[in-house]
Parts: structure tokens; sequence; C-alpha cells
């Protein structure tokens, strides 16, 4: 999935490929360097995102969740998912993650 969110400081639209679980109808994502993920700050000042697979392009607006044992599902949702490409090192710091409504 390709994330769309507006940049912090230059207000420029910008675009990132990440893994997502998607549970019912909400899209998780987990930040690589969690709350200090350069797309995860953009979020905090500004919640609105695009998320695009293919030629399917969804507006929303993002939650934020820096509970931990929320965090810590979301985390094992992931790792079970992509199991066969699934590396610890990947997430160096788990503690947020991203909800979003689709």
């Amino acid at each position: 999935m390709i994330i769309t969110v507006t940049g912090r400081v230059t207000g420029k639209k910008l675009s990132t490929p990440v893994w997502f679980v998607l549970e019912g109808d909400r899209v998780m994502l987990l930040p690589v360097r969690g709350s200090g993920s350069s797309w995860l700050k953009n979020l905090v000042k500004d919640h609105q995102i695009e998320l695009a697979i293919g030629d399917t392009v969804i507006p929303s607006e993002a939650k934020v969740v820096n509970d931990l044992q929320q965090v810590n599902n979301v985390f094992d949702k992931f790792r079970s998912k992509y199991r066969s490409m699934w590396s610890e090192s990947y997430y160096t710091k788990r503690d947020v993650y991203v909800e979003v409504p689709v």
C-alpha cells in the first residue's frame, strides 16, 4: 500500500510504501521507527491521509494510537500476516500505530 500525507514543514504531499493490516473497516499501519518515523510526525500535525492500492485511492482521517497494549496487539497482527518476510529488526521502536477507517 502507498500512503500519502502532508509534510508538517513543507505542506507538500509525501508518499511512501507501507505494510498494513486490514481488520473489518479499518486499516492499521505500524511505523517502522515508531513515533520517530517521519510520515507519522506528519500525521500528528495533519491527520488527513490517502491510502492507495493500485488505482484505488481512499482519502481518510488517521487516528494515532499510543496505548502500548494495543500497539503490541497490532504488532502481533503484522508479524502473523508478514511471517515469511518478517524480521523483528524492522520495527525498532514499538510505541505507536495508526488506525485509518476505510
